[in-house]
């Protein structure tokens, strides 16, 4: 029944069409594993579920017109001759939302014939150098990628694959893209062009040959080679920097590591002086974990955040079906379905700024009362995500916390998965959230309050610039309260 009524709104809307696509006959010779009607159904449950319960559409330009892209993608998602072509059309279709939560997750069944570039690159500012490498490899680390198929490298990379990647903040869209680049279909070549340490021009074929990003030879990492070791309890790794700071990364917020914090993590921090939190590679997870740190370090309440969202009912979903999914285990959310948001919501005469000073938010429940009064130092990066922005954006309005990096990857709030007919999936953020002062995040992110990126200098040396500038800013911050 889904297939039949999937194939006559597809038919209803290519009647206005200037050019009508061929017949939805499987093309001659196809070697894709999903039928027309399949693929068809697919794109109509992307199309239909957005329409309805994507939270971001008052973002989107007001000349985007969703119905016509579909339209445009019809005759493509039709059309496609292997597997690997398919997952393209619909992650380039998935991408137009814009939004970083937003992905698609192809059909296990679906044959990819996908691998890895014999390399990894690390974006500073716009310039890519070489972090880690097979080791055959034959360009020195450290070296600095300047063209691709003898066009400027970054320009190259974002002309043949930004159309894939959803998040548009400057930096985080740049890094995607880049990240987008090191795989595609395997046996695929391509010339690059390399300028050394040394100063010296390296030209060579590279292909798409790994099986995985995983390289042995490494630029080391030497910033905190010759510290001490305190904790290593995942999410947890904690150094002591010297007798007045102490370095505590955060790999997620996931899980319930709230009681490892206040149980572990909080007596050890409580001797020293300052703090140092690093999130620059923090994808997100349950807010409780980031709370109870930022309770743990302010006097004043923790301001809470802005979120509109609408009851989802799974039988609303035209096509797909909503899964409950692990991002938000054991909360209220999946014990009653998750909460989506229909665009129409907001009300046709109504804007978001008039809906958020009408809005009463609760306060968040209070998680400790032990609070440790000390400066602390956040690391943000571009990777640094969803609930790892939101403990950022706090942190910006509380005594006691500076932010340190870069900005922040530009998502925020609830997203779900949809399940798609031809058995792929693809996740939808379905609300819009804004910090206790009513900013927003979506496609912005959080800016530090210094910002500051790795150096080529530092890069290949191994020294962490982000993290000795923060030592520096934090022991003049203790100085300060002091008076030494």
């Amino acid at each position: 029944m889904r297939k039949l009524i999937s194939c006559l709104i597809v038919m209803l809307l290519l009647a206005g069409c200037s050019e009508k696509p061929q017949d939805l006959e499987e093309p001659e010779q196809a070697q894709c594993t999903k039928t027309v009607e399949e693929r068809i159904a697919a794109l109509s449950d992307i199309w239909s579920t957005a329409q309805y319960y994507y939270g971001y559409w008052n973002e989107m330009p007001e000349d985007f017109d969703w119905d016509a892209r579909y339209q445009e993608f019809l005759p493509r998602v039709m059309n496609v001759k292997k597997d690997e072509e398919y997952v393209n059309v619909m992650r380039e279709f998935v991408a137009l939302l814009h939004d970083g939560h937003t992905s698609f997750i192809p059909a296990s069944d679906l044959k990819l014939n996908q691998a890895y570039l014999p390399f990894d690159l690390e974006d500073l500012d716009g310039r890519l150098f070489l972090k880690a490498a097979s080791l055959d490899f034959e360009v020195p680390l450290g070296s600095e990628l300047i063209e691709i198929e003898d066009q400027p490298a970054l320009a190259y990379i974002l002309e043949h694959f930004e159309k894939y990647v959803p998040v548009q903040t400057e930096s985080a869209h740049r890094s995607e893209t880049v990240r987008q680049f090191l795989r595609d279909e395997k046996g695929k070549e391509i010339t690059l062009k390399w300028l050394t340490p040394q100063g010296e021009t390296l030209e060579l074929k590279a292909g798409y040959e790994t099986s995985g990003s995983v390289y042995l030879n490494q630029l080391e990492k030497s910033t905190l080679s010759n510290k001490q070791l305190i904790l290593n309890s995942s999410p947890y790794l904690i150094y002591e920097i010297n007798s007045d700071l102490v370095y505590v990364e955060i790999s997620t917020f996931a899980g319930q590591s709230f009681h490892l914090y206040e149980n572990q993590v909080m007596p050890i921090l409580d001797p020293y002086q300052g703090v140092i939190f690093d999130v620059r590679n923090n994808g997100g997870g349950n807010f409780t974990n980031a709370l109870i740190i930022l309770q743990s370090f302010s006097q004043a309440p923790i301001p809470p955040f802005y979120n509109l969202d609408s009851e989802f009912h799974s039988s609303w979903v035209p096509y797909g079906e909503y899964t409950d999914t692990i991002f938000y285990s054991g909360s209220d959310m999946n014990k009653k379905a998750m909460r989506m948001m229909k665009h129409e919501y907001y009300g046709a005469n109504e804007d978001v700024e008039t809906i958020l000073d009408e809005m009463e938010v609760e306060p968040y429940p209070i998680l400790t009362t032990h609070i440790l009064n000390k400066p602390v130092m956040i690391l943000t990066s571009q990777f640094s995500a969803s609930t790892a922005e939101m403990f950022a954006a706090t942190a910006k309005l509380l005594d006691n916390f500076t932010i340190m990096g870069l900005t922040t990857y530009g998502v925020m709030g609830n997203h779900c998965r949809v399940n798609l007919s031809d058995g792929s999936a693809y996740s939808l953020s379905v609300d819009q959230s804004f910090s206790p002062d009513k900013q927003p995040f979506w496609n912005r992110g959080v800016p530090p309050d210094i910002e500051i990126w790795t150096t080529p200098e530092d890069l290949l040396t191994g020294e962490d610039t982000v993290l000795n500038a923060a030592i520096e800013v934090l022991q003049n911050q203790i100085k300060e309260r002091t008076g030494e």
